[in-house]
């Protein structure tokens, strides 16, 4: 039973930073740019919230400033694919290697350390077995419960809303948007800031989970959530349920070190290897948005 629930809890713990991840890049993606930027957003939201976080010491103020940081990185990844017309793969992966060496700067000149941060403040629970610790913990996170609310609202966002009905057909039809007097420009720039700030909350929860930033502790979860994207058919909901999956998976993976006779590089790497092998059986069937791929006008 202590093991269920410590693996319950670990589920709980790996899976709203693909979450969230996922679900900027489906917003990112509907409006027709592709997104590998989500590993940068990780990284960029996870710096602020621990830093804010240990500056004010309020969780609170630390996802407030998660999301203006979020806003800040999305306008700047819409002033290199939308602005200036890169090619938006190649600026997501210059963007990942920004915000990796960015955040390490930022480490060296507040801390004086170019690996991590100080730790947040814990709070021991006497008393509690292993499993019933970790799950407490687990639930004490803000954003797990965020994540929910995320996954509703953006499904309400793209039925019932004009932005998202203008997201959906700026990536679907974007000559057909533009004769009806849409500026896909400033459509793609929303949904970039939008989608950047909701997979910045995804840093936020890996950061407040491990009370500390770390460098390069993304880890490939921003090319996991982007697999969630694809496996979910763009659709929040869908993305969602594959982000708990391979959250499922990932859990698994750290259950099972140290118990299964197989080198630890080995279980590291499996969610990745079996993740690859889904996307390659599903990408032929998966219909993406029609002008993914395109940031330019019309």
């Amino acid at each position: 039973m202590n093991a269920l629930l410590a693996f319950i809890a670990q589920v709980l713990t790996v899976t709203p930073p693909l979450l969230f991840a996922a679900l900027g890049g489906v917003v990112s993606e509907r409006a027709g740019v592709a997104t590998v930027a989500l590993e940068g957003y990780l990284l960029g939201g996870a710096f602020t919230a621990v830093v804010l976080s240990l500056a004010t010491h309020s969780v609170a103020l630390g996802l407030l400033a998660t999301l203006a940081a979020g806003a800040a990185m999305g306008l700047v990844f819409a002033l290199c694919v939308v602005g200036l017309r890169a090619q938006p793969i190649v600026a997501g992966v210059a963007f990942n290697v920004l915000m990796a060496s960015l955040t390490r700067v930022l480490l060296k000149v507040l801390y004086d350390s170019a690996s991590n941060s100080p730790a947040l403040a814990t709070v021991t629970r006497a008393g509690a077995s292993t499993g019933v610790a970790s799950l407490v913990d687990a639930m004490a996170q803000p954003t797990l419960w965020l994540a929910p609310v995320a996954v509703l609202g953006l499904g309400w966002m793209f039925r019932d809303t004009v932005l998202g009905l203008r997201i959906t057909a700026v990536g679907e039809h974007p000559r057909a948007a533009q004769t009806r007097g849409v500026s896909l420009s400033r459509v793609r720039t929303e949904a970039l800031v939008l989608g950047a700030m909701v997979a910045a909350l995804g840093g936020a929860a890996l950061g407040l989970h491990q009370r500390q930033f770390l460098a390069y502790m993304s880890g490939g979860r921003g090319f996991l959530a982007l697999a969630a994207v694809i496996l979910g058919r763009w659709e929040p909901r869908r993305a969602a349920l594959w982000a708990v999956a391979l959250g499922a998976l990932q859990a698994l993976e750290a259950s099972l070190e140290g118990v299964v006779p197989v080198p630890s590089a080995l279980l590291q790497a499996m969610p990745f290897a079996l993740t690859l092998l889904v996307v390659s059986g599903k990408l032929g069937r998966a219909r993406a948005p029609a002008a993914l791929g395109s940031s330019g006008e019309g």
